[in-house]
């Protein structure tokens, strides 16, 4: 089941020819550089400064502490067409510009990066899978152009416990057909997936749930008897002893852009082309 569209890479047209972008002089205010997002802090953060570089697309930052950096490798020249009134020439309406777009690096948090696209602030993200279905929450103009980056690995996972009622359970149907779940008294998750969970419990018949979140571990909630079952991110075996619910969401590191700043920028779309020429050479 698809929680989120992927797509290994966006259809590009060939990058031989030039394109022209016609605007007028007074609305032409967007700016040139091209701002790719990857992650300053969190678990992919270091892997992903790893694999720019042995992307060939190492990241020129002068003060480690420095939270803006550029791509110099990476330069798409374009040609910008620029209007004029008619009045002004009655020769010539239009300006031909030779511009250069600069790949600017932004460090953020992952789940910022996402927020970021959103708001037209960056055009291109470097987050995990996970991150993006949780707080992109299916909006359309999230495309993913990369969708297995190689690195970052991880899944969402249900840990259903081995005692009391749930001892004879293995599964996520079998937990779905227990008579015991009303809407007076719901099966209770603890999990930090407040979008993914419901949407997931719903998508699989799972009707009367309720859910909290925690900072930090989940592990003791049931237990402690605040929650009956956990829907957690795990990536290494040693975490959630007691998975025996399934995987909801396997998730990597992934390239994702804005669908606005590709269709409406001409210097995104070469930008992106030329990264993922690069990705896929690695």
């Amino acid at each position: 089941m698809s929680l989120f569209p992927t797509a290994r890479s966006v259809p590009m047209s060939s990058s031989s020819s030039r394109f022209q972008i016609t605007c007028s002089a007074a609305s032409w205010s967007e700016r040139n550089e091209i701002r790719l997002g990857p992650p300053g802090k969190g678990r992919i953060d270091g892997d992903t400064r790893n694999f720019l570089n042995n992307c060939e697309l190492p990241v020129k930052q002068d003060n480690p502490r420095q939270y803006v950096a550029q791509i110099p490798q990476v330069h798409i020249s374009f040609i910008q067409t620029l209007s004029f009134d008619r009045s002004l020439s009655s020769i010539n309406n239009f300006l031909m510009q030779l511009l250069v777009a600069v790949i600017e690096v932004c460090f953020q948090r992952p789940t910022d990066i996402v927020r970021r696209l959103l708001s037209g602030d960056l055009d291109l993200g470097i987050v995990g899978l996970d991150t993006v279905c949780e707080f992109g929450q299916g909006n359309e103009d999230l495309i993913i152009v990369h969708d297995a980056l190689g690195y970052g690995e991880c899944r969402s996972s249900l840990a259903i416990p081995n005692c009391g009622i749930f001892e004879n359970i293995n599964s996520l149907d079998e937990l779905a057909q227990m008579p015991q779940w009303t809407k007076e008294k719901p099966l209770r998750f603890i999990t930090g997936f407040t979008y993914l969970g419901p949407k997931f419990m719903k998508e699989n018949g799972l009707n009367h749930v309720s859910f909290s979140t925690a900072d930090g571990a989940l592990e003791a909630a049931p237990a402690m008897g605040i929650a009956d079952v956990i829907l957690d991110l795990v990536s290494t075996g040693r975490t959630l002893k007691e998975n025996k619910g399934g995987i909801v969401l396997r998730s990597q590191a992934v390239l994702v852009a804005s669908k606005r700043s590709l269709l409406g920028r001409k210097n995104s779309l070469d930008a992106t082309r030329e990264i993922l020429e690069r990705l896929d050479a690695n």
